[in-house]
């Protein structure tokens, strides 16, 4: 059925290429327009560019980026933009679709994803889990949880903006290099805390944070595979269930776009204290309304860390 939504949307997607010829209402069309499918990208698009741009997420607030699929009218409007950026690897369920119909459009689609030194081979305790059409090849896809590679993230996007917008390049340059402090020290603070625990199990929702574990050492127990459709059996829920016993762990961490049954199921049979981190791939409306942004909620998810491994 999923498929078959797909082709539909991929279908009508074409149709309204071949008719669109005018800006969204909402975009200043005399500035450039970048369009984004997670947040982490958009952040660093505003960071670089400024107000020399207008840059949207494809996202709404709140949704799940591995299952949300946009309305082919959504996904059309990006056809006016300059460029349109977005991780691959098989993170956004209609990314490759719409780069693919976008191809003959005078719109430049970068993928993070092609610079695969950037990703970790995926390492899913879920094998056996059905894909349920959703997969995401042999990388984790989750790298903007990791401060370093984002900076590694905002300098390709740095070089294609430079080349997109030439005459803006030593602006650009600056707000990189400004850009890539405030990462660095967000790394250090990461760093410096996570290096005085003991323990750093964390039992979670889907297993996003490996970058975590390669950075910083945390050990993530994930209750979901990479991608939040990847249910675990009976047999792994009981194995999960026995980890977090024999490990005392009375945490489980929940995200600000992720909720399932199953990880509320094992939060009842554990008897654990939800924390909520926030993943960063969508913001909440929450989130804009405090001018909340990447910088700022991890900071808020390294105060979860601290607390969820005391």
């Amino acid at each position: 059925m999923r498929v078959l939504k797909r082709i539909f949307i991929f279908l009508l997607f074409i149709l309204l290429l071949a008719g669109c010829s005018t800006a969204s209402n909402d975009i200043d069309q005399s500035k450039g327009t970048i369009y984004t499918t997670i947040y982490p990208l958009q952040f660093i698009v505003e960071e670089i560019a400024g107000d020399l741009v207008e840059v949207q997420s494809v996202y709404p607030p709140g949704v799940d980026e591995h299952t949300y699929e946009p309305a082919a009218k959504e996904l059309a409007k990006i056809a006016d933009g300059d460029a349109f950026i977005y991780i691959g690897a098989g993170l956004e369920a209609l990314a490759s679709t719409a780069a693919s119909a976008l191809e003959n459009e005078d719109v430049k689609l970068i993928e993070i994803g092609q610079h695969e030194q950037l990703f970790l081979a995926q390492e899913d305790d879920h094998d056996a889990h059905e894909d349920h059409d959703h997969h995401h090849g042999d990388k984790d896809p989750h790298i903007w949880l990791d401060p370093i590679r984002m900076i590694e993230i905002a300098e390709i996007i740095h070089d294609e903006l430079s080349k997109q917008y030439p005459d803006e390049a030593e602006r650009f340059a600056e707000n990189f290099a400004h850009l890539k402090e405030q990462l660095q020290a967000i790394d250090d603070e990461f760093t410096e805390l996570l290096a005085t625990k003991s323990t750093k199990k964390l039992l979670v929702t889907h297993a996003a944070f490996g970058y975590w574990e390669e950075r910083y050492g945390i050990e993530q127990i994930s209750i979901h595979g990479l991608s939040t459709e990847n249910e675990p059996s009976q047999k792994e829920l009981v194995e999960i269930i026995d980890v977090v016993k024999e490990n005392n762990i009375n945490h489980i961490i929940f995200e600000q776009n992720v909720k399932t049954r199953v990880a509320e199921v094992i939060q009842q049979e554990i008897n654990a204290e939800p924390l909520i981190i926030h993943n960063l791939a969508v913001l909440t409306d929450e989130d804009i309304k405090e001018n909340r942004d990447y910088l700022s909620i991890m900071k808020d998810n390294l105060a979860v860390l601290d607390e969820a491994m005391n």
